[in-house]
This record gives structure tokens, sequence and C-alpha cells, in this order.
């Protein structure tokens, strides 16, 4: 948990009002969390955020994919002190514009998720494709695997809870992945680490954390294993609480009801 700096909650509301997204929803290629197919899963750039433990890299892509919403995919020329106080780094003697720099450049050069570039005396950055692969961003369709989408709510950064000041970074990268699946998904921990490239433990806290502060219900299942030593297993089942994860609208569309004959 990190005590917000003063103009911080001001800078990123103002941040998130400029964006022009009217559905205040940021639209995220499920790429970012994991690429490939249902046989053949290959974790995406988020297992190097949270193995490299950078919280401030994934804050800082997060807020520069909600500001840019529109073709050329490129960000304002804002002042790097600005960047640090929605960041929570605006305390040392250059206003927090060294360890913005060093961000940007880790976004850019190790995960792949940026370019940088200038205007006049400023730096403006652009989005790359969430997956990593460094190639031109697109806003992504939802037709295809490559293009199927979650989208993160505004409430990530204005809920009394502050999520993104909160929630420490195993949990924000289960609220991800979360995101990307269904209401009561399951998600068997030995797992994880093959298809997301985060460890076991830490998807575990991160779920815990999610529980503890109320944005993730559980449900225990039981499914038959006659051929095993215990014959009913437990099935856990986890749905993101609204407006987190899939909106009723498409929650409908996705998963058809099922009425008892």
């Amino acid at each position: 948990n990190h005590a917000p700096i003063p103009g911080q909650q001001a800078a990123i509301e103002a941040l998130l009002n400029g964006s022009a997204r009217t559905s205040r929803r940021v639209n995220i290629r499920n790429t970012f969390v994991q690429g490939g197919d249902q046989k053949h899963p290959v974790p995406g750039p988020l297992h190097k955020i949270v193995r490299a433990q950078d919280d401030r890299a994934l804050d800082l892509f997060l807020l520069h994919r909600t500001l840019v919403s529109a073709d050329p995919w490129t960000s304002r020329p804002l002042l790097s002190q600005v960047w640090a106080r929605m960041l929570g780094v605006e305390t040392d003697l250059d206003h927090g514009a060294a360890v913005v720099s060093r961000t940007w450049r880790r976004l850019d050069q190790k995960y792949g998720l940026i370019t940088r570039g200038k205007f006049g005396r400023r730096a403006v950055f652009t989005s790359l494709r969430e997956d990593g692969s460094r190639e031109d961003y697109t806003a992504p369709s939802g037709r295809d695997v490559d293009n199927r989408y979650f989208q993160l709510p505004f409430e990530y950064w204005t809920d009394d809870q502050a999520w993104y000041r909160t929630l420490p970074l195993a949990g924000k990268a289960m609220l991800l992945v979360s995101s990307t699946l269904p209401p009561g998904f399951i998600l068997p921990g030995e797992r994880v680490p093959e298809w997301y490239g985060i460890s076991e433990s830490t998807a575990q806290r991160g779920l815990r954390e999610l529980r503890d502060v109320g944005l993730l219900n559980l449900s225990i299942s039981y499914k038959p294993t006659p051929l095993e030593k215990i014959q009913m297993t437990e099935v856990y089942n986890y749905t993101l609480v609204p407006p987190f994860g899939r909106t009723e609208k498409r929650r409908l569309r996705v998963v058809p009801k099922i009425v008892s004959a």
C-alpha cells in the first residue's frame, strides 16, 4: 500500500477524462497476459513485469494505454513530472524525472510495449502491440485469437479503495489474468507457470489478495473422482466482482443459460 502524494489522484482522473473513452473502460489484448492458443499457451509480457517486481512499469503501461485512445496511438507531450505525479514518485530532487525515464526505457527495450519519441523538447510515447512483439499497435477487434481483449474499468483508478495504489503487484497481475477468463473460471495452481509464466505461489498470493479486498468471489464445487484415492475432489471456481471482469452483456453472450428440464 502506498499513500497518495499531493495531486496524484487529481492528475490520474484528469488523464482518464482526457482519454475520451466514453465507455470508461480500457480494451487490452489478452496477449498481454497470454498468447498462443488453448493447447499451446505462451505467457505474455505481464509475466516479465511480475518476475522483475516492476510495479512502476505495469502502472505506467496501464496509464499510457488508457490515455492513448486513437490513431496514431501516441500520447500527448506531458512533462515527466506529471507522469511521476501519477506514479506517486514526484518526491525527489528532479521531481521523479529519472525514475520515469528509466521506466519508459524498460517498457520500450525490455518489454517491447511502447516506442519513445520527441515532440519539441518533450517526450512522447507510442503504443505497440500488447504481446511484446514490437509490431505497430492497432485497436483489438475481438474477432480472432490474437485480437481478443479484456476490459479494465476506470474504477481501477477511481474507486475509493484506489486499487492502483493499494493492490500489491501479485494482486494486480491476477486481476488482469482473471479479467481474461469467464465468470466461474477454474485456475489450477500447478498450471499457472506454464500458462502465464507466473509462479504458483505468486498466483495463489494474488488470488488471495483479491479475495481479501472483495474483488474476487470463490465458490467450491465437487467432481467425482472414483478412480482416485479421494472419491470427490474440490474444485475452486472464481468470479471477479463487477465492475471488473466480463460485463453482464458480454457474459450473457459468452455463457449460454442452461434451463433444467
